[in-house]
């Protein structure tokens, strides 16, 4: 079935489901509304009549909680099919080349990242926005660096990708509940930030966790059947509460703290629960223990229980109520002993818990690539030194009738050098060669019919500007780039990949010409490969003069005053431009 015929089928069935969960939240509203009228009724009737008064009022609390309990499971699951209907509505859009909906993850662009910047990783409608599905700032951030740094063993990732593609309706419920409580994901905060706070355990907290009790109750009791009088039980209660007043506000911070974590808490633990669904199925099992250390299940228990603490915290913001369980069960000193166990405990496993769901979230939005895109291959590293890719096109043309082409290097070839017209295809060329590699060392989906090239560290000299702040000009930025690359080759253990487009643009023709040659030589003899596009012809002499270069070149073809492209790479150095055509037809020369 394609991804378009999946996404409405599915869209139409969550619509259904969507109907009838609200026909269900309007008939729990009718039943509590009636419970209500029943209870004012009967409690009217039998007032007076103490017995059936109170059963009437016990039962119509009962029936409320249990209604209301259900109205509120039900009011969950109507919003994760609404956040469903939402994903698939920009699942489509983005099948129609639309990501505009999508977080572009423009914080984590750089000019010092070795080739983000000229791939358009980050950048609106970018490669990051063609790809994230995350739900989390966490998965976010993990997406980003798997696609700036790659992944150390791709391989395993393409098995995991390729589970979870064929789980896609899993994948987006997955989703759905990790944006239950908040869509915003900046407003994430990692549990961390509770690992980094201080809460001390006083030494008579032990000893007033059982003693403020005990005093308390004995008050009462001593005061009830008059054997102390009305002062001194007043002044035994004051005392109860001396040892919370001091703590009071370290007690505040302590409780402003962990609720910050309460919706992330309560996101990673539908996460999990979710996962745990999946790893019902046997053949699921084994793929998804490689995430965590321990069992999802009692990852989302102990989870549940830092809720419930948080939710006991909570508890104490009534004044009267806070009060009140303050001096006869001692409840902050016991919440915070609580706390403090749970930390104790699980601190040492936060990290790998928050890794844990975020590489799920990264590996998710390459699998929706992979769904979306079933034409798409695995990268193969190639163990007998085979560099070949065929069928390439640019992920972000993937949804338009996009032209393929092919890039191989032989055992003596180091060097493409692309020649071609302005507007005939060179730049994006380059990009979806750069885009295959970088899918490919993440164990991403790659948009080829063939992929097989060894383990490459990708480099890029595409676009350079100057900045003025730093007093840098155009050239002297182009210059400090190919600096970096070069010292990139020289200090780098494997092999380097570069793409390179027009470089030394900033100096005048000759300059450039020599300046190019000469950059290019180098480049080769310390062993870096890959692709230059140039306008410089001359640069082609290269081809004639050693074997580790070769020539390839896009074309126009200028038909009844009319400019076209076929977007196809040939053999050889081309001999058409167009810059002269141009000119005439926007009038700009006569």
């Amino acid at each position: 079935m394609q991804a378009l015929e999946f996404y409405q089928n599915l869209f139409g069935d969550l619509e259904i489901e969507k109907q009838k969960l609200q026909r269900v939240l309007r008939n729990y509203r009718g039943v509590r509304l009636g419970i209500f009228l029943a209870t004012i009724i009967g409690t009217y009737s039998t007032f007076g009549n103490q017995l059936p008064f109170f059963v009437i009022i016990l039962i119509s609390i009962v029936l409320f909680l249990l209604v209301l309990a259900k109205y509120t499971d039900s009011k969950t699951a109507l919003k994760i099919v609404q956040h469903k209907i939402r994903l698939i509505h920009a699942e489509i859009s983005a099948l129609n080349g639309d990501y505009s909906g999508i977080n572009a993850g423009e914080k984590y662009a750089s000019n010092k990242h070795p080739f983000s910047g000229d791939l358009d990783l980050f950048k609106s409608n970018g490669l990051f926005a063609f790809m994230n599905r995350t739900s989390s700032n966490f998965g976010e951030k993990e997406l980003a660096e798997m696609l700036m740094f790659g992944n150390e063993k791709p391989k395993d990732v393409n098995d995991i990708v390729e589970k979870l593609a064929q789980n896609i309706e899993w994948s987006i419920h997955f989703r759905a509940v990790g944006i239950l409580q908040s869509s915003d994901k900046e407003k994430d905060v990692s549990l961390n930030t509770i690992l980094g706070s201080t809460f001390p355990l006083k030494s008579w907290f032990v000893i007033a966790r059982f003693g403020i009790p005990f005093l308390a109750f004995s008050a009462l009791i001593l005061f009830n059947i008059d054997l102390i009088s009305t002062s001194l039980f007043s002044m035994l209660i004051l005392l109860t509460l001396i040892p919370t007043s001091l703590e009071l506000k370290n007690t505040n911070s302590i409780a402003s703290q962990i609720s910050s974590i309460e919706d992330r808490l309560v996101v990673m633990r539908n996460q999990l629960n979710s996962l745990n669904d999946l790893s019902n199925d046997v053949h699921n099992e084994n793929w998804i223990s490689t995430f965590f250390d321990e069992n999802p299940k009692d990852i989302g228990e102990e989870l549940d229980e830092f809720i419930k603490i948080i939710g006991r915290y909570n508890t104490r913001n009534n004044m009267l109520l806070g009060m009140a369980i303050n001096i006869f069960l001692a409840w902050d000193i016991r919440q915070r002993i609580s706390l403090l166990n749970w930390i104790t405990k699980n601190h040492m496993k936060w990290n790998a818990w928050e890794k844990g769901l975020a590489k799920i979230e990264a590996y998710i939005s390459a699998a929706t690539i992979r769904f979306n895109y079933p034409n798409t291959i695995y990268g193969q590293v190639s163990e007998d030194g085979e560099r070949l890719m065929e069928g390439l096109i640019h992920p972000l043309l993937a949804h338009t009738s996009s032209v393929q082409n092919d890039f191989s290097l032989t055992t003596e070839q180091q060097f493409l050098i692309l020649t071609g017209p302005n507007m005939a295809g060179k730049s994006t060329y380059l990009r979806a060669i750069g885009c295959a590699i970088l899918f490919a060392n993440a164990g991403f989906p790659v948009f080829a019919s063939k992929y097989s090239y060894p383990r490459v560290q990708l480099y890029t000299s595409m676009r350079t500007s100057d900045n003025l702040t730093e007093n840098s000009s155009y050239f002297f930025a182009e210059l400090s780039r190919l600096r970096k690359l070069m010292d990139a080759v020289e200090q780098n253990n494997s092999t380097v990949f570069v793409l390179l487009d027009e470089i030394l643009k900033g100096t005048n023709s000759k300059d450039k010409e020599e300046g190019s040659y000469k950059f290019m030589e180098k480049m080769q003899r310390i062993g870096a490969e890959g692709v230059i596009a140039t306008h410089d012809l001359s640069l082609c002499r290269l081809e004639t003069q050693n074997k580790a270069f070769f020539t390839g070149h896009f074309d126009s073809t200028i038909l009844s005053e009319e400019l076209t492209f076929d977007y196809l790479l040939k053999k050889g150095v081309c001999q058409n431009m167009n810059a002269s055509f141009l000119l005439k037809k926007m009038k700009l020369v006569n």
